[in-house]
């Protein structure tokens, strides 16, 4: 406890530190003279929560660096300390004078107001020097190489920006299939939220992602609130999604992506500032797409969250953006990862990516970036150098997940830590009490908690904690898979051996037999787990030169002679496109693919 608070303590120092330096980038130190008339920023009569400029005071004398002594002539002359924040400079407007002469009229203009300067707000805060700090490159990185990547990035600084672009290669549009206006009421929401509300879509005015207007179509906006989370406006396109022609596009593989990263030394991952409000829509889309809150209509001018199709023109538009990069950027929505295997590569792949970005007036949030890492946070995972884990915020979800006492929870928890199955042996093994409990055609909520559950439910969180670390495939060397399976289920590991001899996991699978494959004689269910390990695995082995090891020693001769079993001799027809051989591993040394299902776990 004692060392996560002084970890803790450490990072709000840091963030400290981070504001101040971001906060004090516009700040003008200002400093009076005696003499100097000055106006105050203090509570107004009527409302002691509200403040107001009054004065003009004058200022008596200076305390110190931040104080002074200012004297108010609107309060009888009392003197008062104010902080210098709370002054500012008392400009007195000149007097005109308009004269009715009989004569020729001469009209005396006034002198031009002055205006009391206000620092600039700049969307573009390209910082190379918090960048640095950020992705701890002085860690990594020698000066020279640093001084590469700040004149690389010096060279594209306008593609950085907190401020949502507007890209001018697409623009959304929505087709529907009925003709039936969609119109919702405004939800109806609290003081609270209708003033968060209101702040929200101020600052939506002001980037004109959306425009005041009305429409013959409304769908509510709704205010998400997620504990430890800012408060998140959505609209609730539900009604409109259900009459909207879905327009598919495949979205990206997280498993191919976070494989692909993790083989590199050298990784960069930059994330869009805002990426669907950089779409603009049609006018049409611009029509259908409006919302409709408890204090007025907008039409959005951008894509907005909640549509279906969004997610596929998005990732449309990203595949568009980085054609002839694939061999070193995959993006997954807006999120891109840059990897490369040299630094030299490494800062050209940088600049292509972020050329590409320029071209499309695409912008990029600079605090969501990590420039050059050798292991970095990805989809969910700890990526780079080779290996991969889960990501440490990720498994505490799963750890502090509370005990499930309806299958709604059951479903939630296997779906959560599923994500991760390729990190645990015999992980659906593992849940096989879990999964049980979910059976049953009595669609009620309640379950019936037995020990056998409680013991998968902690097991499946503890195989997680353990830190696991998987291997990035290398398509050079062969592959291994070694493969068990017992009455409850079959459990796969695909591994490769390294320059030393040394085998390395590159993931692992599980199944939980069926009732019908539980009937299988013990050759058919040591068979069905090769066949099932094959065809999951198929996009690693097509191709490629690859070992089953299996403890089950009549299966060696599958390959040459599958006997007279209808099965088998069906199942080894199909592994005849693959190239492999089948040997035999003793069980004490297939501990890595052998089942949890010797015990009920």
């Amino acid at each position: 406890m004692r060392r996560c608070q002084d970890l803790a303590v450490e990072r709000m120092t840091e963030a400290q530190v981070k504001r101040k330096i971001w906060y004090d980038k516009n700040a003008v130190r200002q400093k009076f003279q005696v003499g100097d008339q000055v106006l105050v920023l203090a509570t107004s009569k009527p409302n002691k929560l509200a403040v107001q400029w009054t004065g003009p005071g004058v200022i008596e004398s200076q305390l110190s660096d931040t104080n002074y002594i200012v004297k108010m002539t609107n309060k009888n002359d009392k003197t008062q300390i104010y902080h210098v924040n709370l002054l500012k400079p008392y400009h007195q407007r000149p007097e005109s004078v308009n004269l009715l002469l009989s004569g020729k009229n001469e009209i005396l203009e006034s002198g031009p107001e002055l205006e009391i300067p206000y620092p600039a707000s700049d969307p573009n805060i390209y910082d190379f020097e918090e960048i640095v700090s950020d992705s701890a490159l002085s860690e990594r990185l020698c000066p020279t190489q640093i001084e590469e990547l700040r004149k690389l990035l010096g060279a594209h600084q306008k593609v950085f920006s907190n401020e949502p672009g507007k890209t001018h290669l697409v623009e959304h549009d929505i087709e529907l299939i009925s003709d039936q206006p969609i119109r919702s009421k405004p939800y109806r929401t609290s003081q609270r939220q209708t003033e968060i509300l209101k702040s929200e879509i101020k600052r939506m005015l002001d980037l004109k992602i959306i425009e005041i207007g009305q429409s013959d179509y409304t769908s509510p906006m709704i205010l998400v609130e997620t504990p430890g989370k800012d408060p998140r406006p959505c609209i609730d396109y539900r009604r409109l999604n259900s009459v909207i022609r879905t327009e598919y596009f495949p979205l990206p593989n997280i498993e191919e992506r976070v494989e692909r990263v993790a083989a590199a030394k050298f990784i960069t991952v930059i994330d869009l500032a805002k990426g669907y409000w950089q779409i603009p829509l049609s006018k049409r889309a611009q029509r259908l797409a409006a919302f409709v809150t408890c204090f007025g209509t907008y039409i959005p001018l951008r894509m907005p969250f909640g549509l279906v199709n969004a997610p596929y023109f998005f990732s449309k538009l990203m595949a568009r953006v980085l054609e002839n990069c694939e061999d070193y950027a995959v993006p997954y929505l807006d999120n891109i990862a840059i990897y490369s295997d040299n630094w030299n590569d490494h800062l050209q792949h940088i600049g292509k990516v972020l050329g590409k970005m320029a071209g499309a007036k695409l912008t990029i949030k600079p605090s969501k970036c990590r420039f050059a890492q050798n292991h970095t946070k990805y989809l969910g995972h700890v990526v780079g150098s080779g290996v991969r884990t889960p990501a440490e915020a990720k498994i505490k979800a799963v750890v502090d997940f509370p005990t499930p006492t309806t299958k709604t929870q059951i479903r939630a928890f296997l779906g959560l830590a599923g994500y991760y199955a390729h990190y645990v042996k015999n992980f659906s093994v593992i849940a096989a009490p879990l999964t049980n409990a979910l059976k049953g055609k009595i669609k009620r909520e309640t379950i019936l908690w037995t020990e056998e559950c409680n013991r998968a439910f902690e097991e499946r969180k503890r195989k997680l904690t353990n830190q696991p670390v998987l291997y990035a495939p290398n398509y050079e060397q062969e592959f291994i898979i070694q493969t068990d399976a017992s009455d409850l289920g079959m459990g796969v590991v695909m591994s490769q051996r390294d320059s030393k001899n040394e085998e390395h996991p590159i993931l692992y699978l599980s199944k939980k037999f069926s009732d019908a494959e539980r009937k299988y004689s013990t050759t058919e269910r040591e068979c069905a787990c090769i066949i099932c390990a094959i065809k999951k695995l198929k996009y690693y082995l097509d191709g490629q030169k690859f070992t089953i090891e299996t403890d089950h020693n009549p299966l060696v001769w599958l390959k040459t002679n599958a006997g007279t079993n209808p099965r088998l001799m069906r199942w080894s027809l199909s592994l005849q496109p693959f190239n492999y051989k089948v040997v035999h591993r003793a069980g004490k040394k297939n501990q890595n693919a052998d089942c949890l299902s010797r015990s009920e776990l």
